[in-house]
């Protein structure tokens, strides 16, 4: 069994828990039409559909010999050149995992700290820039536009339909 495919199934198994779990969470009489165990179902919900997704993806990809990112398993295999760090990468090498996740961690940290002053939906988006960044990626528009974009969809989804309060900061004023 290929890792994906071992992955998926866990992370199915992991979602179906987790939901279970969230419907065990008391109902109260001050709960809005949501409840409190709405988000818990809806964060179960779209891990179990990515995790069947994942699973697809691993079997069409091993019934068609190719490897899980749609390239021949052969070519998968790193050569000498490839496994030698880019020195100019802003990412740590991925044999210092320790430090990929103290990197993570320390976004997260610097999220909550200016969430109050920010506000959540420009927290939000700088959190999605700087993960971005921090993995590899460029910062040009596009990826502003998909951060800023990112932003406003989790406002909007959180604060505005959901009703659940997040941090006002300066912008946008609250509703």
């Amino acid at each position: 069994m290929g890792r994906d495919l071992a992955f998926g199934i866990a992370t199915l198994a992991l979602s179906a828990s987790y939901y279970w779990m969230a419907t065990a969470i008391p109902e109260s009489q001050l709960a809005d039409a949501i409840g409190p165990e709405g988000l818990p179902r809806t964060y179960a919900v779209l891990l179990g559909g990515l995790s069947l997704v994942l699973i697809a993806r691993s079997l069409g990809a091993r019934d068609s010999g190719l490897g899980a990112r749609g390239s021949p398993v052969e070519s998968r295999i790193p050569s000498a050149e490839s496994r030698i760090p880019n020195p100019e990468s802003r990412v740590p090498s991925p044999r210092s995992p320790l430090w990929r996740v103290a990197g993570m961690l320390a976004i997260g940290i610097v999220y909550i700290l200016v969430a109050p002053w920010l506000g959540y939906l420009l927290s939000i988006a700088a959190l999605i820039l700087a993960t971005t960044y921090y993995q590899g990626g460029a910062i040009n528009r596009q990826v502003a536009v998909v951060a800023l974009s990112g932003g406003i969809f989790f406002w909007l989804l959180f604060v505005v339909m959901m009703r659940i309060q997040q941090p006002p900061g300066w912008w946008p004023p609250p509703l």
